[in-house]
């Protein structure tokens, strides 16, 4: 009897191989753990020689408590900003037309939606709201302000386009430029307009022409020469598709809702990523030079604190960073996991200027959850690993060979000590990565986020990575100003 359509002995040997490959790695990394007893008795390096020291053991902090950041104090330009989404800080109320506003009433109780959430997008409309938010970065220290242009704002139906709210953010950059403020903009941060999303989204390749529209709409708008040079010189395309994928089709978190469906997932990360390799190939064509496009991945590196989780780290790492850094890397697409193996030799060269790296977490897996070695615990909840920062950027750079910036970086939590140490430790772990891959190759970080906001499918509370409370109120814990 024949198997199904387009199933046949080329798909199903490389499965046979494939199937216990999880198995056999995880008995390795068993074997290597137990020969490694006799020595984690022995004194690590010190960490002021060897960083990676402490992703042994994050109690070696403690040697580096005292020691000095020094980003961004050199003669190589190094942006220092904080970032934030239009939807998250802004909500369903003022981004009525984007599929979250649906989709949230369906999964959120009334009371954690997500609503007017910080009212940020009310503060772009007027000379005083920017001047309040401008305020508020410089107290900081801060010189460079990554924010969301939400595309249902733009189009809010196919083909129809909304002028008005294209000018608030014309607006919004040249008033930061004037104060000093380098804007970077993200084109689709987990929010599209909702007939986008009734489509397929960038599952469906037929699609990805609709946000070259878009993008080809906003871009040269916003890279019009002010004062001398373009109004926006860096745009990120899409914000972390892995996530997004994973969140949609894995998870079960975002919109459509589906659970362990990895072949719909593999193809919308496919789409993404020829989404944003065809966008960058447009714009460059009509953009000035020095304009900057990159794509954002979120680096999340699985960590089993059980051999019986070996197997399941190994399969998500594969998933959430391999097929990432494979396409920048080869030009090839790859997602391959037992039963499911795609692949495509003829996507378009993959090509980005930069690569958003947005970290927070290498989450650490036991029988019964999240799980953490010494660090506290967080709100997410994942354990703090400020440490892992140093691993995510020196990865990062080597597959996809250009400079990094950190887009995102932060920690959610009520402790505004927990939240000082954190951004200490991460800042410091991103200049020992430096030290590593160069420093032209490092050119940012910006911390997550402006203000407590909307966390997607956790809604508004208990979350709280603001460097502001909703309510306006500086937190002191947020000490970003004196580390950088």
């Amino acid at each position: 009897m024949p198997g199904p359509k387009g199933w046949n002995v080329v798909h199903v040997l490389p499965l046979l191989i494939e199937i216990p490959t999880g198995l056999i790695l995880g008995l390795v990394q068993v074997i290597n753990k137990i020969l490694a007893l006799p020595f984690n008795f022995a004194a690590l390096p010190d960490p002021r020689k060897d960083f990676s020291s402490v992703l042994k053991d994050a109690r070696q902090w403690k040697k580096l408590i005292d020691s000095e950041i020094t980003l961004g104090r050199s003669n190589t330009p190094f942006l220092k900003g904080i970032s934030t989404c239009t939807y998250q800080d802004s909500g369903s109320f003022h981004c009525p037309n984007s599929h979250w506003a649906k989709w949230e009433e369906k999964v959120l109780p009334e009371e954690n939606r997500s609503g007017k959430s910080a009212n940020i997008f009310e503060l772009y409309k007027t000379k005083e709201g920017r001047d309040l938010l401008i305020d508020r970065l410089l107290e900081m220290g801060l010189d460079a302000y990554r924010f969301s242009i939400e595309w249902s704002h733009i189009e809010p139906q196919e083909g129809q386009w909304n002028e008005a709210d294209l000018q608030i953010y014309l607006n919004l950059c040249k008033h930061l430029r004037d104060r000093g403020i380098t804007p970077m903009i993200t084109l689709h941060h987990f929010s599209e307009p909702h007939w986008f999303h009734e489509k397929g989204s960038f599952e469906n390749e037929a699609n990805i022409e609709a946000f070259i529209s878009f993008a080809l709409k906003v871009v040269p708008t916003l890279t019009q020469i002010y004062k001398g040079k373009p109004l926006v010189e860096y745009f990120c395309t899409i914000n972390e598709p892995n996530v997004e994928a994973f969140s949609r089709f894995i998870r079960g978190a975002f919109s459509p809702g589906l659970t362990m469906n990895f072949t719909r997932a593999a193809h919308f990360l496919k789409g993404a990523f020829k989404a944003h390799s065809l966008v960058y190939e447009r714009l460059k064509k009509i953009i000035p030079t020095s304009v900057q496009i990159g794509i954002v991945h979120q680096y999340l590196r699985f960590i089993p604190t059980n051999p019986l989780l070996y197997p399941l780290t190994f399969y998500l790492n594969r998933i959430m960073n391999e097929a990432s850094f494979t396409y920048f890397s080869t030009g090839k697409f790859e997602f391959k996991i037992p039963f499911v193996r795609i692949s495509d030799e003829k996507m378009p060269t993959p090509k980005t200027d930069f690569v958003g790296l947005q970290y927070y977490v290498r989450p650490r897996l036991g029988l019964l959850g999240s799980t953490s070695d010494y660090g506290q615990m967080t709100q997410m909840p994942f354990c703090e690993d400020p440490e892992g920062l140093y691993e995510a950027i020196i990865e990062t750079h080597k597959a996809y060979k250009v400079p990094v910036i950190v887009t995102e970086n932060g920690i959610s939590t009520h402790d505004n000590d927990q939240r000082a140490r954190y951004l200490s430790r991460a800042l410091y772990a991103a200049q020992r990565a430096q030290e590593v891959i160069g420093e032209s190759n490092l050119l940012g970080y910006f911390q997550w986020s402006l203000s407590d906001n909307f966390e997607w499918d956790m809604g508004m509370k208990p979350q709280a990575f603001g460097a502001y409370t909703v309510d306006g109120k500086l937190k002191v814990g947020s000490k970003i100003t004196q580390v950088i």
